[in-house]
């Protein structure tokens, strides 16, 4: 049979048998596997189908051009498959909000934690979410929050402020206000620039002073001693004006680290208080902190949403807040007493329910004993019509 066929039809590698299988990758034809085996080792071919192969347009409306194509889809949806798989069982990968590219200095969860503040988040694109700027400082590894400052008239500010700074001078370097601690070499650079004016004042009231003494001068005296006063005078401070001139050379003098400080350097006392988010009450929660705490400790075991809200009020205006602000303490107060409530009514309803169902099983009871006695009453009466 063999000796019949055509050489074109024969095994392309033993040349003896007729071919039953072709080569996916280059239609060589083969009679067995160890005939295709022999046929890639010589002609060093893999035995695909090249998927980037031309086919005519006549072939491609074929059967086979169809399973062509759809093989290889098939093949890059399997591959896709198979990569999630991976990617799940072995741990590979990132998450979406990874790969979309995060902020350089963002802080994460863990961060979060281990400070102690639980951060809800607002829905992307949300004003609130576009706001936050919190990240990690690069230097320190410290988390420098964006906190929105709320005065007593319902400005709102926002500043950048480092976990470990202490909440009034943050909220002083926010709006701009002297510290005491940075303020000393200012006020020395002050003092120095106004000393020559000051020292100026001194030599015209030194000139005017003689002239004016000089119609009270006794004869012992001459207008030259007069005219020039001792630096002992000055220092003893003798004379009519020695006040005056002992209040300009205190403010000549340069002012030492240990003296107080002037009493306008000195920043007005504020309350105050971080909000709490999400509550059930008609008015904002507040919680009252420590204006010598660090933000750190005053958001640990706290909730904020997206970062922290800080009202501000002036001490004078701490006994009396404004009405639509209420303390934690009281609203914690009023929730209990609340459910307390909640739980009398309900615990009342259900007494009343019990007491409904024992008066309709007592009505029920005297109605059967009110129809006995009336049977008996038929009785007696047919009883006695019979006798």
């Amino acid at each position: 049979m063999a000796d019949d066929a055509l050489l074109s039809d024969l095994c392309s590698i033993c040349n003896t048998t007729t071919s039953k299988y072709r080569c996916p990758g280059c239609d060589a034809r083969t009679c067995s596997l160890p005939c295709y085996k022999r046929h890639q080792q010589w002609a060093q071919c893999t035995g695909k189908r090249d998927p980037t192969k031309f086919i005519k347009k006549s072939q491609l409306a074929t059967p086979a051009g169809i399973d062509h194509d759809f093989n290889f889809l098939a093949s890059i949806e399997r591959g896709v498959e198979r990569a999630d798989r991976e990617v799940q069982e072995r741990g590979l990968g990132a998450s979406d909000d990874v790969r979309a590219g995060p902020r350089k200095g963002e802080v994460g969860d863990r961060q979060l934690q281990a400070a102690g503040v639980t951060v809800i988040r607002a829905p992307k694109g949300l004003t609130r979410q576009k706001q936050n700027k919190t990240h990690r400082s690069s230097k320190k590894g410290n988390i420098v929050w964006t906190v929105e400052w709320i005065h007593g008239n319902r400005e709102h500010l926002l500043s950048e402020i480092s976990e470990v700074v202490p909440i009034e001078e943050a909220y002083c370097s926010a709006i701009g206000q002297p510290i005491q601690k940075s303020g000393k070499k200012r006020k020395r650079d002050i003092s120095d620039q106004d000393a020559p004016s000051l020292q100026d004042q001194i030599r015209r009231e030194g000139v005017e002073k003689p002239h004016q003494e000089s119609k009270l001068s006794t004869p012992g005296r001459t207008p030259g001693s007069e005219s020039q006063p001792s630096a002992a005078d000055l220092s003893r401070g003798s004379g009519p004006d020695a006040g005056a001139d002992a209040q300009m050379a205190s403010a000549v003098r340069p002012r030492h680290d240990g003296d107080e400080p002037e009493p306008e350097s000195v920043s007005p006392e504020y309350h105050f208080f971080l909000l709490r988010p999400r509550t059930s009450s008609t008015r904002h929660v507040l919680i009252p902190i420590d204006r010598s705490s660090t933000l750190q400790q005053s958001l640990h075991g706290r909730a904020v949403l997206e970062f922290p809200t800080l009202y501000v009020f002036p001490s004078a205006s701490a006994g009396t807040l404004p009405d639509d602000v209420v303390l934690e303490a009281d609203y914690l107060n009023q929730e209990t007493g609340e459910q307390k409530g909640l739980e009398q009514i309900i615990s009342k309803a259900t007494t009343l329910q019990k007491g409904g169902n024992n008066d309709a099983d007592n009505k029920f009871d005297g109605s059967e004993e009110v129809d006995s006695q009336r049977l008996i009453e038929v009785l007696k009466r047919d009883l006695g019509g019979v006798a």
